[in-house]
């Protein structure tokens, strides 16, 4: 019997829809790796590129970092994978999403072994803001609305990108989550990547919207 590994190197979105580094090209990859991480038993590591580009010698169109000889600025992939990174868990929990606007979100529910959080993070990809109860099951115990948060990235047009003279215009934006409960509605941004991070002991997370 063989063990399967798989490493996803050099994924993008690319061509039109990503500009030069778009909001709608973060959001499709953040999408993307909800998808590894359902598969994380098969997926051991994925690598985003390109990485830096000098905007003297740009040839290929998105990259994560632009720079020149003196400016730097991230673009709005390269803080979509800060939160992946920042909120990557070692469990995956299944989700079910019961809305009529399911076709336009993506998500997922992680936790590592032993935290004291659980993430959920929640793609908009729809033009119209989305109201959602949340219910999370078999938590090991409560959520403390004192140390959650919600941390999204959004903008007012999905082609929107971030530049030299506006590093910021795309960047994610942190504030205290405090409803957060085992049951809490949520309002989701049209065009957003939003990452809840649920202060709890140790869990096991099963979401239902």
């Amino acid at each position: 019997m063989f063990w399967l590994q798989a490493f996803v190197s050099e994924y993008a979105v690319w061509r039109s829809d990503a500009g030069r580094g778009s909001l709608l090209a973060s959001l499709a990859e953040a999408a993307f790796l909800t998808g590894l991480e359902k598969n994380s038993d098969v997926v051991q590591m994925a690598s985003y590129a390109p990485l830096f580009v000098n905007n003297n010698d740009q040839t290929w169109n998105p990259d994560a970092i632009v720079f020149n000889s003196w400016q730097q600025y991230g673009t709005p992939s390269y803080w979509m994978q800060t939160l992946f990174r920042e909120s990557s868990g070692a469990m995956f929990h299944p989700i079910t999403i019961t809305s009529s606007y399911s076709g336009s979100l993506a998500a997922s529910a992680i936790t590592w072994q032993d935290s004291e959080n659980s993430f959920l993070r929640i793609i908009n990809f729809g033009s119209d803001p989305v109201s959602l109860t949340i219910s999370a099951t078999g938590l090991q115990a409560r959520v403390n609305a004192l140390g959650s948060t919600a941390t999204v990235i959004t903008s007012s047009n999905v082609m929107d990108e971030n530049s030299f003279s506006n590093p910021n215009k795309v960047v994610p934006v942190k504030s205290q989550l405090s409803n957060a409960a085992e049951q809490m509605q949520v309002t989701l941004a049209p065009h957003s990547f939003s990452s809840f991070d649920l202060a709890l002991a140790q869990s096991k997370l099963v979401a239902e919207m």
